[in-house]
């Protein structure tokens, strides 16, 4: 079963230093004709954003990464790109995030499956909720 095409493609860019992590959801967002981008380092997802001519409708990102947390991270791309959506991923659960963080978040808890994925990028767009097919339904333990 192929998964159904939104009309406009969302372009959603994964930031984390694992490159395991980045590798699996590049693989779940194409199967459902997301945009990628992706950075591994908070400095390059700056560059990206401010590249980036294309609108960025959602920000994927770890929680906890080296030299600066997702949180601090969202805060500055969400100033260059105010619309932008933002989901953590993160070994953390939403509670610990937002008292660490003092601030209410949407996560994704590691390790998650792709349909949990993909049904919480989904309600963050505001998109239906596509079929999943089975294959992309596997656990994946990130």
């Amino acid at each position: 079963m192929t998964p159904q095409c939104a009309m406009t493609p969302k372009t959603i860019l994964v930031v984390d230093d694992d490159a395991s992590v980045v590798e699996a959801v590049r693989k779940i967002l194409g199967k459902y004709s997301y945009r990628v981008l992706n950075a591994a380092t908070a400095e390059q997802a700056i560059a990206v954003v401010k590249e980036q001519l294309l609108e960025i409708d959602l920000l994927l990102v770890d929680a906890v990464m080296p030299k600066m947390s997702g949180p601090e991270l969202a805060d500055i791309l969400l100033f260059l790109r105010p619309h932008m959506k933002v989901i953590f991923i993160t070994g953390l659960d939403s509670l610990t995030i937002r008292l660490a963080f003092d601030r209410a978040c949407e996560c994704v808890q590691k390790p998650f499956t792709a349909q949990f994925l993909i049904s919480k990028i989904q309600e963050a767009l505001g998109e239906a909720s596509l079929e999943t097919d089975g294959q992309i339904a596997s656990a994946l333990d990130c």
